[in-house]
Formats: C-alpha cells, structure tokens, sequence
C-alpha cells in the first residue's frame, strides 16, 4: 500500500495537500450540552469528503455510478468541543493512505479559519471502492488514484485506546 507524504506546514499558512471546506454551525447540529453533537461532526466529515471528492459513487447529476465507495471503519477523536455560533470550522482532508482498492481519509476540524487554530476533532475513515454490480473490491483507475494523490499527507495522530 502506498503511503502518501507531504511537507511540514508553515506557520500561519494552510497545510499543503490538505482540502479545506469551511461549513456554518448549524442549529440542529448542537445538543441539549450547547455543544455540536459527534453524528453532526460525522456530517461533517462527509459533507467535506464529498465536496473535495464529488464523483465518489454518484455523477454529475447525482445518479449512482457503476462504482461505489464505502466506508468500513471511522476511527475519532474529539479534542474540543465546538458551540453554535456564524463563524465556521474548517474541515480539513487529506488522504494518508492510497492501496489498490481502499483509501484512508484523514481530518482535522478547525475551530475557525486559522490554520493554527484549536483542532476539535482528528480522525480517519477508511474507505473501500465496490463494483456496483457485485458489490465486490475494484481496483482503482488511475484518474481515480490521480485524484486521491493530489491531497497527500501523513497520517492523523489519534489516541490509543
């Protein structure tokens, strides 16, 4: 499996291979604790992974396609909590890990805009590409293995149960 590296950041400065998807708090993502709940901070991960990758299992116009990605594990840590409020977090996603038919994603969720902002949340998901027919493992093409490789970065440094 091939591990995928990229640069130490600079200070200040978004990571470099690292997506950014900036998303409002919602109201029905916070708790009776004031706090976002941890299945919103899931949506989150989602919503970022499909912004920064939009053709994973549907097109263009939002049909499901021939092949499919899943996920088969989540693994999370949640740093800080985050309140309802109109400024943003920031997800950020990379891909750690790229094999023959599985990818893992990693993410942090940065409480604001700042770079060097409090992380709330680190995770990783792995993801298994099926054929939509069989529903068995399919290799990734190289576009698809291209795409993943734009986004380089070493793995999230999660707690140890």
């Amino acid at each position: 499996m091939d591990q995928i590296a990229a640069p130490s950041p600079a200070p200040g400065l978004p990571r470099p291979g690292r997506g950014r998807v900036a998303m409002q708090v919602r109201w029905s993502d916070v708790d009776l604790f004031g706090h976002v709940n941890n299945a919103a901070f899931l949506r989150y991960l989602d919503d970022a992974r499909f912004t920064l990758f939009p053709r994973m299992g549907v097109d263009e116009v939002g049909a499901m396609t021939a092949s499919l990605l899943v996920v088969v594990k989540h693994e999370i840590d949640y740093l800080a909590p985050i309140r309802f409020r109109p400024a943003p977090v920031v997800v950020e996603v990379w891909v750690p890990r790229l094999g023959r038919s599985s990818v893992d994603f990693a993410y942090e969720i940065l409480d604001g805009e700042d770079p060097d902002g409090v992380v709330a949340l680190r995770a990783r998901s792995r993801m298994v590409q099926l054929d939509g027919a069989s529903y068995t493992a399919r290799p990734f093409t190289d576009e698809e293995r291209a795409t993943f490789a734009a986004f380089p970065g070493g793995s999230p440094d999660l707690h140890a149960w």
